[in-house]
This record gives C-alpha cells, structure tokens and sequence, in this order.
C-alpha cells in the first residue's frame, strides 16, 4: 500500500471518531432502519447515522442516506446536521481512494464548523483535508492543515488529539524517508491508544508499522504486524482497510523469497480491493504481484498484472503509482525483448519521478523569482514616478474631461448591452419555460392514455366478457340441472362448469390488477396495503410505512408509484428468492420518496444493464415520465435497496 494513505488511514479515523453524530454506534444498521420508519421526527439524525455505519462496508449505500441527509439539512436550515453529513459523505469518498471528492466535501464542511465555531469538530475537518492534500501530492498544504489541526488539540489538552501529532510526525518523516523516526512516532502512538484501549486505532497503527517495517528491511516486523494487525481488523469487522494488511504480508513474504505465501497475500489484497473500491491500494498490490510473477518468470501473467496497476492509478491521477506501475511493465517488456517500448516507458517514469522531487523546489524558486522581480519593478516604478510627477499635473487638468466624456459613452454602450442582453435572455427563458411546458404536458398525455386504455380494457373485460361468462355459466347450470346425463357425460359438464368458473375468476383478477378499485376510490396507501394484503406471507414477509400520505395526491402520481411498487414486488417474488421486504412511502414539500429494499440474494450491477434488463425498464420508463429519479444499490448476497423520488405534480 502507498506510504502516504498508510500513514493517513489512522489520522483519518482517529479524527472521525472524536465528535461524530455517533451516539447510537453501538446500535445495529437494522435498529437504525426500523427507528427511520417509526421515527420520522428523528429522519435527520437517522439518515446521518446509518451512512456513517455504512461508510466503509458499503459506501454506496452510505452515500444514499448522506444525501438524503444532507438535502434535508440544507431545506431546515440546520448547520450543524449539514457538516455532519457533508463530513460524512467525505469519509465514504476517502475510503474508496476518491481524494479530490473527499476535499471537496470537506472544505464544505469546514467553512461550516468555522462558523459555528466548533473547534474541536474543527480541528477533525482540518486533519482530513490534511490527509486528502497529502494524498494528492500538495504536501506543503498538506502539512499548513495538519499544523493548524495539531495546536488546536493542543490548546483543548484533547488526549487522544496529542496521539494524532505523533501520527502527524510520523507523516512529516515519512516525507523525507526518514523511516526510522517514523517507526519512532508511530510506536508511541500506538503506546497511547493501546493505554486508552482504542481496538480501531490499534489495529491502524499495527498496519502501518508493518508498511514501515519494509522499507526499514525488517521483514519479519513487517509480517508480524500485519498478521497482528489483519486479525485485529477482522475481529472489530472493519473491512475496508483489510486489504492493507495483505498486501503488507505479501511483500514481507516477497521479500524473504517465500514466494508462495507471498502470491497468495497478494493475490487475496488484490480481490479484496476491487471487491471495496480501494483503488490506490489496488494500483499498488497490482505493482508487487507484478514485480513477483516477474521474479518467478510468468512475464505474462507479470504484463497483465503492471498494466492493470497503470490503468487503476492513472484512473484515480496517482502519480506516484503511475511511475512505479510504468517502471515495472519496463521491466517485463525488457525480459520480453521488447525493448523500445521499455525504454520509452522508463523515460516517462523518470519524468513523473522528476516532477515529483522537483515540485516542492520550483514552488519555492517561483516564489523567490517573483518577489525578486517584484521589489525590482516597485523600485523602477518608484524612480518613474518622481521624473513624470510634473507632466502628469500639466496632463491632469486636459485629461479629466476627455476621461469623463469616455466615461458618459462607455456608460451609455453598458446600459444599451445590458437592455439588448436582457431582452435575449427574457426571450431564452420563456422558450425553455414553454418547452419544459410541452414536455410536462407530452409525459402526462402519455400517462393518461396509458391508464385510461388500462381501464377501459379493465372495463371490457369485466362489463363485456366477464358478462357473457355469466350469462354462460348461468344457463348452462340451468341446462345441465334439468337434463339427466349419463355419468360419464355428467363428469364432462361438471368440468365445464369448473372452467367456465376459473376463467371468469381469472378474468376478474385480471380486470383488478389492471386498474384496482381501492386506488381510484380511496387512494395510493389502501391500494397499496390491499395489494400486499393479497401476496402469500408464509412465502414472502411484507411491511409498509407511510409518512405524510394525509391527503390524496395527483392521480398520475399515484398511479405510478402503484405501478411501480406492484412491478418491484412481482421482480422480488420472480428473481430475489427474498423472505423480506420493505415498502417505505414519503410525502414532504419536495415530492415523493419511494423506498423499496428486500433481503434477497441480489446482483453484481456492473454485470447488469439495470435500464434494459432485472425487469427493471418499465419502472425507469414510468419515473422519467414524471421527471423523477431512481437510484438501485445491490451486490451479491446483500438484497437490493430501490429508492425512488418523485416531484409533487399540479393540477
């Protein structure tokens, strides 16, 4: 793993865990989703809990409820809520290697805190936006945050903020490869959470000695606390960073030429990288994996695995693994005989190498030259200034009324642009208003024709053929119960009486599903209940909650949530092999939120065209009708969560 996110992963969460919204961390995800359904007072502060607990198993997850959170925030005015959320959200894109994102949100959230005046929250923001600038290679904004970070845990004596300096320290060595002082910092570190029995914070240091162990040449160190660390990391479930410690293992093992441990390591880091997104960290096991298949002569299998690296970091812009991943395909080509491509990629790895050591150094040089030419003009334009003193008055007096004239005409042509250019966009507007209007009015032809021909076939069968079945089976009971039949003959009009009876029962079922009374008579909830009421419990455990569904809402709304929901119903009990499902219906000022989430055995959405395949393309079809969006996160053995949000229609 890259020495930079080694170091950072315990600065990360070690901050996070300060002063989080995380009071209930105790409690299950499951508790978290049932209070969100029968707690929506507490709505806020749920959504924010549930993606922290999200946030390193399953991220995209997490991201839903942060989103969630923190457009709820933004709509109450609520500031603390809001940069917990923005927080939070960081922390997602951070544990997948998403550096620039996970800045983003930060800095967010730091402009917040600043203003509450929140110090040690604060000082948490800061250590992040720290680790996220050392990450992008910005080391001298990197360590300007870390500074300010560290003297205010200093000032607030926070405990567990002094054991964050030691990991700072650590990084500010680990910069000038000074890995001994590194060692040095980071086993007093972890002296401290070990007194203050910190599990998590434990198991990060432990994984970053064993980083630190290699680079010393201490191998044996380095496998022994990455195995130390690994066991730590699953006992506590944290299985983000677990990959680390394999691929840590991996190269200790590499190193002492134990090649078949080392192959496995590595190639286990590998999947468990890709499985959690760790994209960095996949660029570097792809590097080592290369490096041994090389050493053991499998240059193909050496090729794939340098070229899968280069790809990953150049991906993310990770410029030290571009260099490393380019140098160690060189290398594989070189044994191929493949030399003008090796020479080439060695020659731009040693400029990436260049650009790296030398771009702290031009910062400074630039910085010299400029204040250097600065003070030199200032002086020329000092000596300038005293010898035109005297034409300048002279000049004065002839230029004030040219000047003001220049200034009445140049305001004049502004006023006439801003009129013109007011005009175009007044006109650009009122096209795009009536466009939108037109589009509006086109998806909502399209719903109503759908449903009026769902119930005028509803009707057909029910007034015309569900008639006539009637009437049918009517006067055949009326014929057969007058005429003395044969037994065997009997048998035969009996079983045409039963399928006269299951065809008419069929139509009608039919004719329900179609257009259910229970939706145009007394709304979205009832018809929703009754059509769950009708699916088989034993086979399939279905709960439902509704929020703010006090009135009744535009029937084309209504409609389609019905619609979609009785879909997503039929595609579980079809394909999830699911015992449970949640129905969760919302109504608040911004429209409608659907969510639909089983416990079946899900799928691998990057295998599956989600809008053209799972069943899935009738409910895409119907949400875009209504300019809504819907949003399906599932992964193998997890279930599938289907949240869906409609805006409120008019008229």
């Amino acid at each position: 793993m890259p020495a930079s996110r080694l170091y950072s992963i315990l600065a990360l969460y070690v901050l996070i865990q300060f002063l989080s919204l995380s009071a209930n961390a105790q409690s299950s995800i499951d508790s978290l989703r049932h209070a969100l359904k029968t707690k929506p007072d507490e709505q806020l502060a749920l959504l924010i809990e549930l993606c922290w607990e999200y946030r390193y198993h399953h991220p995209d997850s997490a991201r839903l409820y942060g989103y969630q959170a923190l457009k709820i925030a933004k709509q109450q005015n609520k500031k603390r809520h809001e940069a917990e959320a923005l927080h939070n959200l960081a922390v997602t894109y951070e544990a997948q290697g998403d550096y620039q994102k996970s800045l983003n949100f930060n800095l967010e959230a730091l402009k917040i805190r600043r203003q509450l005046k929140d110090d040690l929250k604060t000082a948490n923001t800061l250590n992040n936006i720290g680790i996220a600038y050392d990450e992008l290679g910005n080391f001298s904004l990197s360590l300007k945050y870390y500074r300010e970070a560290y003297d205010t845990y200093k000032k607030k004596k926070h405990i567990e903020g002094i054991a964050l300096v030691s990991v700072n320290l650590g990084i500010l060595f680990k910069a000038q490869q000074d890995y001994r002082n590194v060692i040095k910092y980071y086993r007093e570190a972890n002296a401290i959470y070990t007194r203050l029995n910190k599990a998590r914070e434990v198991a990060f240091t432990e994984t970053n000695l064993g980083s630190v162990y290699f680079y010393t040449k201490q191998y044996d160190s380095c496998i022994y606390y990455s195995l130390k660390a690994q066991q730590k990391l699953k006992e506590l479930n944290i299985l983000q960073f677990l990959p680390t410690t394999y691929t840590n293992a991996g190269i200790g093992y590499a190193a002492l030429n134990q090649n078949t441990k080392a192959l496995r390591f590595l190639e286990t880091a590998i999947a468990l990288n890709k499985k959690y997104n760790n994209r960095k960290e996949l660029a570097f096991a792809n590097i080592h994996l290369a490096k041994l298949m090389l050493k053991l002569n499998r240059l193909t299998e050496a090729q794939k695995a340098a070229s899968e690296a280069l790809s990953v970091a150049e991906s993310i812009g990770a410029s030290k693994e571009v260099m490393d991943s380019k140098l160690a395909l060189a290398e594989v080509l070189k044994h191929k005989g493949e030399f003008k491509s090796a020479f080439e990629l060695n020659l731009s790895a040693n400029t990436i190498k260049d650009s790296l050591f030398q771009l702290d150094k031009t910062k400074w040089i630039t910085a010299y030259q400029v204040r250097y030419q600065t003070e030199k003009k200032e002086e020329q334009i000092k000596l300038l200034h005293q010898r035109n003193t005297i034409q300048q008055l002279k000049l004065k007096q002839r230029n004030l009324w040219l000047g003001g004239l220049l200034v009445v005409l140049f305001s004049l042509a502004i006023v006439a642009y801003l009129i013109v250019n007011r005009r175009k966009l007044k006109a650009k507007a009122e096209l795009q208003t009536e466009i939108i209007k037109q589009q509006d009015l086109a998806s909502k032809a399209v719903l109503d024709a759908e449903e009026k021909e769902r119930r005028r076939i509803a009707s057909d069968l029910h007034d015309g053929v569900g008639q006539m079945l009637s009437a049918a089976l009517m006067n055949l009971n009326g014929l057969f119960s007058g005429l003395k039949l044969p037994s065997e003959t009997d048998l035969k009009a009996q079983q045409v009486l039963a399928l006269i009876n299951e065809s008419y029962d069929e139509m009608r079922s039919i004719s329900h599903q179609m257009m259910p009374n229970a939706l145009i008579k007394t709304g979205l909830a009832s018809a929703v209940k009754e059509f769950i009421g009708k699916l088989d419990k034993d086979q399939l455990q279905v709960t439902l909650a509704t929020v703010g569904l006090n009135e009744r809402l535009n029937e084309q709304t209504e409609t389609v949530i019905y619609r979609v929901i009785q879909e997503t119903v039929n595609n579980v009990i079809k394909h999830a092999e699911a015992s449970k499902l949640d129905i969760q219906i919302i109504k608040d000022e911004e429209g409608i939120s659907v969510t639909i989430e089983d416990d079946g055995k899900g799928f691998n959405k990057d295998k599956v065209d989600l809008k053209n395949g799972m069943g899935l393309s009738n409910i895409y079809s119907r949400v875009n009708f209504l300019k809504g969006t819907l949003e399906v996160d599932s992964s193998e053995g997890n279930g599938t969560l289907i949240a869906i949000h409609l805006p409120t229609l008019t008229g």
